[in-house]
């Protein structure tokens, strides 16, 4: 058994498909338990020098994602006519041993897990990174419940230019088959294949196994392509019928007539699934913070979120809630345009995190148009509130005292520019 590769010192071997072998191993230099994923170019029938350029650029593209469902990429390169990268470990068992163990998830469940990997695609496709293998061994239930998704940028970095030979073996187009859209079996890989292929993850939650599953791979390229799915309803009762509408849809065989984002889909899918760690109760010096700038006192209170993030146990949603405060201060002190900045760095990231739907990115939206109004461009202030305005009475229930607030700075700012 080896016991190194370059600097870390290999343990255990966690598992190997047709890409590669995962090695759980040490880092000696910081003591840092790590995954050293290996691929073997040479079995996939190419030069060593071609796949590796694509690989590195896919690698470092990857590793620049920063996103709680995303292991982190801590090194990567070639060594010994071998590529790899070094992730972070993450503990916990992979979907598809789940479905072994559990076979159908609860309908909860199920929903729970899909709008987290919905929310870690509408990050990872809003950075330009298409996963191109999503399927259940690259979803990853960790001990707490949540889930991180695994291996973006390794189908990415096995897929060929126009005119280049295919890396995979046997010519097979990167990605699973069995979860594959049709339109990816072709060559042709957009942000809308990952969520049909989500939609098969999804449909094999609550069936037991996924949409299509007889026959050798050309087989499966055309039932993907061709076959109608079968009806969830006619596999297991006691789905919504909500949910069943959800999973046709990411199911369409045309990429444009999936639902247009996963962020659509994963504020949808709050409609099933139960309350995530994204929204669980705010770190308490959050509150306090906020009351402080409200009172009028903006340096005071950025210092306080500064030290806050400077820290030690914040949730994702309470980091992203800290830096808001914190650009909230930039702009009480008339840094205006730094405000601006962050608020709209921020909001992609809620976006992913807590779905386009959430209240909290309601409320950044709110506050990016006031910023806006103070900035002088009252047209693009106007545009963002027509459209916020219909979101907040869309989505906040009627008590709710943020309903209406758009609609009513619409109407000040109309009143401001009329002649």
């Amino acid at each position: 058994m080896r016991r190194t590769f370059g600097r870390y010192e290999l343990t255990h071997e966690l598992g190997r498909g047709g890409m590669g072998v995962v090695w759980a191993a040490r880092d000696p230099g910081d003591g840092r338990e790590v995954a050293v994923k290996l691929l073997a170019p040479r079995g996939y029938g190419c030069e060593l020098s071609t796949l590796e350029r694509r690989f590195l650029r896919e690698a470092r593209l990857t590793a620049r994602l920063s996103h709680p469902g995303i292991p982190e990429v801590y090194d990567h390169g070639s060594q010994d006519g071998e590529l790899y990268l070094v992730l972070e470990r993450v503990p916990g068992r992979a979907l598809d041993a789940v479905l072994k163990d559990e076979g159908t998830l609860a309908v909860e469940r199920a929903a729970a897990i899909a709008r987290s990997a919905a929310d870690v695609l509408a990050y990872a496709h809003g950075q330009g990174v298409v996963h191109r293998d999503l399927k259940p061994s690259n979803l990853m239930i960790t001990p707490s419940g949540a889930v991180k998704v695994l291996d973006f940028g390794v189908a990415a970095a096995l897929e060929p230019n126009p005119g280049e030979t295919r890396f995979t073996a046997a010519n097979a187009t990167p990605g699973t088959v069995v979860y594959m859209a049709p339109e990816q079996a072709v060559g042709k890989t957009v942000p809308a294949s990952d969520l049909y292929s989500l939609g098969c993850v999804l449909y094999e939650l609550l069936s037991g196994k996924p949409p299509f599953t007889d026959g050798g791979v050309f087989m499966l390229y055309h039932q993907h392509a061709h076959e109608p799915v079968p009806p969830l309803e006619g596999l297991r009762s006691g789905i919504p019928p909500g949910l069943r509408k959800l999973v046709e849809s990411l199911l369409e065989k045309e990429p444009e007539n999936r639902p247009g984002t996963a962020a659509q889909v994963s504020a949808l899918l709050t409609a099933w699934a139960p309350a995530s760690a994204a929204t669980a109760p705010a770190h308490p010096r959050l509150a306090e913070i906020a009351a402080l700038r409200a009172s009028g006192r903006p340096a005071v209170a950025l210092e306080e979120y500064r030290d806050l993030l400077a820290g030690c146990g914040l949730g994702p949603a309470d980091v992203l809630a800290a830096r808001v405060g914190a650009a909230l201060c930039e702009g009480g002190l008339g840094r205006t345009r730094e405000a601006l900045h962050e608020l709209m760095s921020v909001l992609a990231e809620q976006r992913s995190l807590l779905g386009a739907a959430g209240p909290g990115v309601l409320d950044t939206r709110y506050e990016i148009a006031v910023l806006l109004v103070r900035a002088g461009e009252r047209h693009r202030a106007g545009e963002l509130l027509r459209r916020l305005a219909d979101d907040e009475e869309r989505v906040l229930a009627p008590d709710d005292p943020r309903r209406g607030r758009s609609r009513s700075l619409l109407s000040r700012l109309d009143r401001i520019t009329r002649p």
